[in-house]
């Protein structure tokens, strides 16, 4: 299959001993309504399958090259891009920092523009539809809204519960006021005055997503290498339309019409999704398989005892099925 010739190429960045692996394509997708967004594709004459691999809120392509590769290595293809608002995808609003989205149906649609138009005549199947955090979320919209799109799903530490503060019922109701209000684009919770307006990196001590700090501090050496990957909290809206949408999962019968075999990665020591509530949500699906991974909400940044374990599971769960 040939990747589409006719699109703007887009760059990859790469920084010392962490290149972009060999032989993919990187180029701009403009959709309908008009937001270029940054796509990769990698192996495209594979006999085995695609990776529709799909990251979460502010992670972008190069943060994955590692993963990338060793999916190849695997015989895949590797079809990918960064949702609008993040990566080198179009920023939506003033501050590029803030991440946005006025609903998550727009999320929905790119996808959609993107499988029909990019995918569909590029990538072989069988089909794979993997995401991480958000991007589980995602894919598991998707397949719900499509169940025939995906041959197998997996879903690393899927954003479809929200460990927060305070009840989510609560939160929803002060978000919801504050977009009627109009501080839809302004940032939840505001942050200090030093972090309003630019990227501050958390240090490793403070971080709640993995427990290796080599792969902790190599994705904020991509963004010290290039700024415009970079993306720090949230807005009001991002945070209204993330609750409504995690509030779908919620139905006691949600996953039934999802009937291809699914896998579910559950970091046991998650601290921004809720691993028990994620399995009880999978449990709705038919062919679901649970692997419970004593680990942080990224697992595959994780540390490699970790790393190892997780990719036991998903080589289990694709040797079985494909």
């Amino acid at each position: 299959m040939s990747l589409p010739t006719s699109l703007q190429e887009a760059p990859l960045t790469e920084i010392e001993n962490f290149t972009a692996p060999k032989g993919g394509k990187a180029f701009f997708f403009t959709t309908s309504d008009q937001v270029r967004i940054r796509v990769a594709i990698w192996n495209t004459e594979s006999t085995v399958g695609t990776i529709i691999l799909q990251s979460g809120r502010t992670e972008f392509i190069e943060k994955y090259f590692e993963v990338i590769q060793e999916f190849i290595d695997r015989g895949f293809c590797i079809a990918m891009f960064d949702w609008r608002g993040q990566g080198l995808s179009d920023r939506l609003i003033d501050n590029p920092y803030l991440g946005h989205i006025e609903d998550f149906s727009l999320y929905d649609k790119e996808f959609e523009e993107i499988l029909n138009s990019v995918y569909l005549p590029s990538c072989p199947r069988p089909w794979v539809g993997m995401g991480h955090s958000m991007g589980g979320c995602l894919i598991a919209s998707k397949a719900e809204a499509r169940p025939k799109i995906f041959n197998l799903i997996i879903l690393c530490a899927p954003m479809l519960s929200l460990k927060l503060p305070k009840p989510v019922e609560i939160l929803g109701l002060i978000v919801g006021v504050m977009s009627k209000l109009g501080f839809r684009s302004s940032a939840f919770p505001q942050p200090e005055w030093k972090k309003r307006k630019g990227w501050h990196e958390i240090p490793f001590e403070e971080n709640v997503v993995t427990s290796d700090e080599f792969r902790f501090k190599r994705g904020g050496d991509l963004v010290r290498a290039n700024e415009n990957l970079a993306l720090g909290g949230i807005t009001v809206a991002w945070a209204h339309e993330s609750i409504k949408r995690v509030r779908r999962f919620n139905k006691s019968d949600w996953g039934k019409d999802i009937d291809c075999p699914t896998l579910l990665l559950s970091a046991t020591q998650d601290k921004l999704v809720d691993p028990k509530r994620n399995e009880l949500i999978c449990k709705t699906i038919p062919h679901i398989t649970i692997a419970q991974i004593e680990g942080n909400h990224e697992l595959l940044m994780e540390r490699d005892s970790i790393r190892s374990i997780t990719w036991n599971h998903i080589d289990k769960f694709l040797d079985k099925y494909l």
